[in-house]
């Protein structure tokens, strides 16, 4: 296996495939998630959890691509087994926002990286996922919020639910 690129530095082709790992990892997260809401009747929220797990292998694809553009095959990881049990439907809401948060300070860490090397493929790449992050921020914040508006009761959870079904696709 190549690991050696003119563009990328040994430091940088880590952080990428670090990348790689932690959208995945996201991915399995959501899709544990989704499975979770499922079996517990809340079909509108495992619906839209299932649509942002899709979304997370995007943006592993989109470092994989960065890394073999540059001629280096990317590592294939071992994923942690994501949490498979939750509280309630706050409790996935509350956990799907600190892990984008802890994401975000991923990306922070790329991009900042790619500056200091001044490898501008990788700004580039890191930019779109810092602009990619605010999206998905807002998306938690914004469950975070109806909760906090509107409740925990069952009837308003069921409310939040269908909404949520109304927002995958």
């Amino acid at each position: 296996m190549k690991t050696k690129s003119e563009f990328l530095s040994e430091a940088m082709v880590k952080l990428l495939n670090y990348r790689v790992e932690q959208e995945e990892y996201s991915s399995r997260l959501y899709l544990a998630m989704s499975t979770w809401l499922n079996d517990k009747g809340f079909v509108g929220s495992a619906k839209l959890f299932k649509q942002y797990s899709d979304e997370e292998t995007v943006h592993a694809t989109k470092a994989k691509n960065m890394l073999l553009s540059n001629g280096i095959r990317p590592i294939t990881p071992a994923l942690q087994k994501p949490k498979q049990d939750f509280i309630s439907l706050p409790d996935v809401i509350i956990s799907a926002l600190e892990h984008e948060k802890e994401i975000t300070r991923q990306c922070y860490d790329l991009t900042k990286m790619a500056h200091v090397e001044e490898n501008y493929m990788v700004v580039e790449l890191g930019l779109w996922y810092c602009k990619e992050q605010a999206e998905e921020l807002n998306k938690v914040q914004y469950l975070m919020d109806r909760l906090e508006a509107f409740g925990e009761e069952l009837v308003m959870l069921r409310e939040l639910d269908e909404e949520m079904g109304s927002l995958a696709d």
